[in-house]
């Protein structure tokens, strides 16, 4: 999720930084593969530097925008099963214009391209509880959605979601259909919020991307499929150091098969500098419709370091154990079920 607009005209932005050692010995020129954003091994690279412009809506002007231009390696990752091309919208990560409505129930309207709604985790390395992505975002949730969103602030405890959008990571549709999806979060206090997002619609089509995929959901093979994915998130924030965390995410494509995930997540702010996470995550592609590695159930097991030097530079320590039910991770001896990785990554925040 992308941080919220300012209440006025603002520019900040972040560029992202990271070394990865991968002890089970990736082979030069191939990709720490079933992860995401941090997909190399033993180069230092740049995985993102990002620029936000942004301007809130008011009741005296109504009309807002928020656009993050995108540059780096996640921006070809982002991008890499869009219907459009690789190349086409890969600079603007979101575009949107936003709309007040000045109606009695506080209501917004956007409309442009935008981080999904499914999901914990994202592409802001800001907002992250780890540096890595767990599987269940890799693989199983989309990134991003182009369309119209609703946005319903029906009580102090109740906000209700509604969306209409071309597909799982498409600006252009891979097909002739919208999708719709409804959502619902719940925070009856400052500790615990609970959100429920979901949506339907028909996903994937007979044109072949560039990644070698089927449509922006990125299916294995051609043909279009209903799909229904449910997701569930649940944030309780016991105190002010102590955050626990889950996200899980079932779907189903009609005729092909299901997919779903489950990731767990504790995080302690020890004081203003220095903070810790440990992440649990489960996926479960038995179709072998998300990783593309015939029917599979992959495991990690990640715990990050996270050292404030100050407001603007952040430092991060990731050691993280991959599984997974049969050889797919890259190694030097050929496919493994197990691998370790170690991460040092820096955010620089302006």
């Amino acid at each position: 999720m992308s941080p919220a607009p300012a209440k006025m005209f603002d520019v900040s932005g972040y560029v992202d930084l990271y070394y990865q050692n991968d002890f089970g010995k990736t082979p030069s020129g191939q990709p720490v593969n079933g992860r995401w954003y941090d997909v190399d091994h033993s180069n230092y690279r740049l995985a993102a530097i990002q620029v936000d412009l942004s301007k809130a809506p008011t009741s005296l002007h109504p009309f807002g925008f928020y656009v993050s231009l995108l540059g780096g390696a996640n921006a070809n990752v982002l991008a890499s099963t869009e219907p459009g091309g690789i190349d086409t919208y890969k600079d603007f990560a979101q575009a949107y214009v936003t709309y007040m409505a000045p109606t009695k129930v506080p209501l917004t309207v956007d409309f442009g391209k935008w981080y999904a709604f499914i999901g914990y985790e994202g592409l802001d390395s800001r907002t992250q509880d780890n540096y890595s992505r767990s599987f269940t975002f890799t693989g199983l949730e989309p990134d991003y959605m182009t369309g119209i969103r609703a946005t319903a602030a029906i009580s102090a405890k109740w906000t209700v979601n509604g969306y209409l959008y071309q597909g799982y990571n498409e600006v252009e549709n891979s097909n002739s259909t919208l999708k719709t999806g409804l959502g619902v979060t719940y925070s009856p206090n400052g500790k615990l919020t609970a959100t429920l997002q979901g949506y339907n619609g028909k996903e994937s089509s007979s044109n072949l991307n560039e990644s070698g995929t089927y449509g922006g959901i990125g299916f294995p093979a051609p043909g279009q499929a209903w799909v229904t994915q449910i997701n569930p998130v649940v944030v309780y924030k016991a105190n002010s150091k102590d955050k626990y965390a889950f996200d899980g995410t079932y779907a189903s494509a009609s005729g092909m098969g299901n997919w779903n995930g489950q990731a767990v997540y504790y995080r302690r702010q020890f004081d203003g500098r220095n903070a810790a996470c440990l992440r649990v995550d489960r996926a479960d592609d038995s179709a072998g419709l998300r990783f593309l590695a015939g029917g599979i159930q992959l495991c990690s097991f990640t715990g990050t370091y996270d050292y404030k030097v100050n407001d603007n530079l952040l430092l991060r320590f990731e050691l993280r154990h991959d599984t997974a039910s049969h050889p797919f991770f890259n190694s030097s001896g050929g496919g493994s079920q197990h691998r370790t990785t170690l991460t040092f990554a820096q955010i620089i925040q302006f």
